[in-house]
Parts: C-alpha cells; structure tokens; sequence
C-alpha cells in the first residue's frame, strides 16, 4: 500500500495555515507527487552517507515519536 505523506501531512490546521501564508494552492497543486512506496534511490544514498540522523513517525492516537540514530556512516 502506498502512503499518500502529503495527504497525511496537510491536516485542517496545516491548510489552513498555508492558506493564510499564501501557500496552500502551491500544495494543493496536483503537480507534486504524492504516491510513495520507499524512498528513492537519491534519499536512500543521503542516508547512508550520514552518521546521524531523526527518524520521526506519528502514532494512530497522533502523538509523534522521534528516534536518534547514529553511528558510522552507512
């Protein structure tokens, strides 16, 4: 299945905050992608040249959950 992260991300708060920023046609737009399945191949080279970075998720109840991970890079 995938996950729609724009959709997820653009709630009745957000929109309205990007439409009195002037932003919310922009987002609206249908031109963005918003189908994903994983990341590509260009997010997943960037991860793995970093030695440290925040893994953030949003639980069914909608409180956040943020993991450090760090290391050698890779």
């Amino acid at each position: 299945m995938a996950y729609s992260f724009l959709e997820i991300a653009r709630t009745p708060g957000v929109i309205a905050a990007q439409a009195a920023n002037g932003s919310a046609d922009m987002y609206a737009s249908p031109d963005i992608p918003r189908d994903f399945t994983s990341f590509t191949e260009k997010e997943a080279a960037f991860i793995a040249l970093r030695d440290s970075f925040y893994l953030a998720s949003v639980s069914e109840t909608g409180w956040p959950y943020v993991q450090h991970r760090g290391g050698p890079a890779g």
